[in-house]
């Protein structure tokens, strides 16, 4: 590898461990790949770009061009804050194509290790705040804060890496070259304890519902795969893992059911209000202010449909349109819809979401077609799955790349959907590199 990729290698590093923990090394990260990917785009330049590398343009120009729109021709809703702010969150996340394409002899090698530095940097963060506020913090009900102070976030990164260890587990469980990694068995028990407990103590319901609706359904696909496969090894590891999953989820549950109770309490006498008395009528609760949000953006849809409304805080906008209708908390700032789908449709209209779902779409068929002709990339598919569904349902109530730590934890799952479904080209030219330095 030459010197700049090994310092953009230094870089992919600093970005994954403090990704999630403390964002500053995580920029310096990204300044570290600059270097080497201008010098990646450089030497690809005769070729003919991929699909995801076209969108990507696309998104590009779409993004800027929108702003340009509502920065200079005042096209797009007025009283939206900070705007530059917006669409700089949605251009950064775009970093995962040329991060991408940074040479690597193994695209599997590298999504691991992104994977398991992002995860040591979690743990780090969690335990640091475990040894300021005592191992009891995460069992007093208190909603679960530390670092960057956002258990937003918290649950979702839990959730995250607590299910991609639970989707790889026959992998670091299994035994190599006549050796019992009991270690490695230990450590991977450990993490899925520990970012399961933190997930419940952040106390975002969205996350409960997220990880129960995968994991319900992760059990059933493999109850019935196991009914036809009832005599393989792979079914005996898969009913182990189910068992496992079930007993770990349901005991964590447990340990803290009157936190969930208290938490979803309100919300359900809030929801049997409203089918009573209609939305308009029923009480305030997490639930039904998301549901006025959500009908105030669905209601301004038609308005700029294909454009949307622009970039920006939506704070202004919802204190003068829609907190005079009242049904939301006083005092309370909603500079969102809490829902980002929604969220998209509004700010980016029409064009925006079919160029994001293209995305997202062309990353999983590249993942899905690479996984068919590699057995390494074919083992980590059900972990891209869990991963996206989870991801997906709790974006149905909230989604901030205004936050730091979730702009880089996106680049993190773009780039490992990339490297997922990246076409050997790459290792041909890392080799090319290493026999001429």
């Amino acid at each position: 590898m030459t010197p700049l990729g090994r310092v953009s290698l230094v870089g992919l590093s600093l970005l994954a461990l403090f990704s999630t923990w403390r964002t500053a090394p995580a920029y310096l990260g990204i300044a570290m790949c600059v270097p080497a990917m201008l010098a990646s785009i450089w030497n690809r330049r005769s070729k003919f770009p991929d699909g995801v590398t076209l969108v990507v343009i696309a998104l590009a120009l779409w993004l800027t061009g929108r702003y340009a729109l509502q920065a200079w021709a005042g096209i797009g809703t007025a009283g939206l804050g900070n705007p530059e702010d917006d669409v700089r969150s949605w251009l950064y996340i775009l970093l995962f194509a040329p991060l991408a394409a940074l040479p690597v002899q193994n695209p599997m090698h590298r999504v691991r290790m992104l994977w398991l530095l992002a995860m040591t940097g979690f743990a780090l963060g969690v335990g640091t705040f475990l040894f300021e506020h005592g191992l009891d913090v995460l069992w007093s009900g208190r909603r679960l804060g530390f670092h960057l102070n956002r258990p937003l976030g918290a649950g979702l990164y839990a959730g995250c890496f607590a299910l991609a260890l639970l989707f790889t587990l026959r992998h670091w469980w299994r035994r190599k070259e006549g050796g019992t990694p009991w270690l490695k068995r230990i450590a991977g028990i450990g993490l899925i304890v520990l970012f399961a407990q933190v997930m419940i103590s952040a106390q975002n319901r969205s996350t409960f519902l997220a990880a129960m609706s995968v994991l319900v359904f992760s059990a059933g696909f493999i109850a019935m795969r196991r009914l036809r496969r009832s005599r393989t090894s792979g079914a005996k590891i898969a009913t182990l893992a189910a068992s496992f999953v079930a007993i770990l989820v349901f005991g964590l549950m447990a340990s803290s059911l009157d936190v969930i109770k208290k938490r979803s309490a309100i919300d359900q006498n809030a929801i049997s209000a409203m089918m009573i008395d209609g939305l308009e009528e029923a009480p305030i609760s997490s639930a039904t202010i998301r549901l006025r949000l959500w009908q105030f953006s669905i209601d301004q849809f038609a308005d700029a449909p294909l454009i949307g409304h622009g970039f920006g805080s939506l704070t202004a906008v919802i204190d003068r349109e829609l907190r005079p209708l009242g049904g939301l908390a006083k005092g309370e700032r909603y500079d969102h819809v809490h829902n980002g789908f929604l969220q998209m449709l509004w700010t980016q209209g029409l064009v925006g979401c079919v160029l994001w779902s293209t995305l997202l779409g062309i990353l999983v068929r590249d993942a899905l077609r690479a996984a068919k002709q590699h057995p390494e990339r074919r083992a980590l598919i059900p972990a891209m799955w869990a991963l996206l569904a989870f991801a997906a349902i709790w974006s149905f109530f909230d989604f901030r790349l205004s936050h730091p730590d979730m702009r880089f934890f996106t680049i993190l799952m773009l780039l490992s959907l990339r490297l997922l479904g990246r076409s050997d080209d790459a290792t041909q030219n890392v080799s090319a590199e290493n026999r001429h330095p």
